[in-house]
């Protein structure tokens, strides 16, 4: 029987060393991409390890519950919200992601869609492609184009995405502040940069950078209040957990002009559905946001290295030794 049974699909299994390691397990390993609960348990009834994409799908009570010999719920990211943790803390399973390895990653996908909102050049090259050229250039020029370097970023959770955004951003020359429910001292000292509570930071900033786990504490934590609070002209991204961000709130903002742009990676429902307020804008507004499926800590770098982490992580448990990076609680 499979000791390990691979929720994340086979075609992302390309870097060498992790390719090594499924050699290895090849008789212990079995990919499964069907993603009903009843399937899953049936294909997961005797594994000892159930290796999980961050984004989906959900892990819930009845599925843990089903499966008496797991023994780690790995993670091949940093996000595990689509797992039930406290069910499987119930259980005594085990739940453990691959923290900090795509953080480089996030932070340049940061760096791309500020520029890109700051400077309107997606909207630009689908103008140019509609033979709109001169069009497109006088009304960027008459609107204005900012530089990041002078600009004023705020960051919203300060944990290893958050810490590499406003080390880019220091490095470039912004002035980053940062709102997290704890203070972290030394990475400010480290960084120079300054603490805000959030009500200060959303009112003073040109950049607000959403990197927060979803938590319920986090759960709609930027709603059309907390919107109004910012600049007319500034912008708001989220790098973070979709669920933080009010997204029907944001579309209203958005048309009323309460907000400048936005950048989503992650979102409440993925993929969005057909009737998504953000899919439903007048184009005019379209063109104030800027949406990516989820792909800001995927690069193949990235991927290669929280494959590599969670399959070691998965060899650890199977060999009988206790999981790293555990995040809830049971040793």
């Amino acid at each position: 029987m499979p000791k390990i049974i691979s929720l994340m699909p086979e075609i992302y299994f390309k870097d060498p060393g992790t390719l090594s390691i499924l050699e290895t397990f090849k008789d212990d390993l079995v990919f499964f991409t069907n993603y009903e609960p009843s399937q899953i348990i049936a294909a997961a009834k005797d594994a000892t390890c159930l290796l999980c994409p961050a984004p989906y799908p959900l892990i819930t009570e009845q599925i843990i519950n089903a499966l008496p010999n797991l023994k780690l719920i790995q993670s091949t990211g940093a996000g595990y919200d689509k797992i039930d943790i406290q069910a499987a803390a119930r259980a005594g399973i085990p739940v453990s992601n691959t923290p900090g390895l795509n953080s480089i990653s996030v932070a340049e996908l940061v760096l791309a869609v500020i520029i890109n909102l700051q400077r309107g050049l997606a909207y630009a090259d689908r103008q140019i492609r509609k033979g709109l050229y001169q069009p497109v250039r006088e009304k960027l020029l008459a609107r204005g184009m900012s530089e990041i370097t002078g600009s004023k970023w705020g960051v919203i959770g300060l944990g290893q995405i958050g810490s590499k955004v406003a080390k880019l951003g220091r490095t470039l020359g912004v002035e980053v502040n940062y709102f997290n429910r704890k203070r972290k001292v030394e990475i400010e000292k480290e960084l120079q940069i300054n603490y805000l509570n959030l009500e200060e930071l959303l009112v003073t900033s040109d950049v607000v950078i959403v990197c927060l786990a979803l938590t319920a504490e986090t759960q709609k934590l930027i709603g059309f209040n907390e919107m109004k609070l910012m600049k007319p002209d500034s912008l708001l991204i989220n790098v973070g957990r979709g669920g933080i961000i009010d997204e029907t709130a944001l579309a209203e903002a958005l048309t009323l002009g309460e907000v400048g742009g936005a950048a989503l990676d992650t979102f409440e429902t993925e993929p969005l559905p057909s009737e998504h307020p953000f899919l439903n804008l007048p184009e005019e507004i379209q063109d104030r946001i800027f949406l990516t499926p989820h792909l800001g800590g995927v690069t193949t770098e990235a991927l290669n290295r929280m494959l590599n982490c969670a399959l070691a992580n998965c060899v650890r448990v199977i060999k009988g030794e206790k999981p790293l990076a555990v995040v809830n609680g049971v040793e």
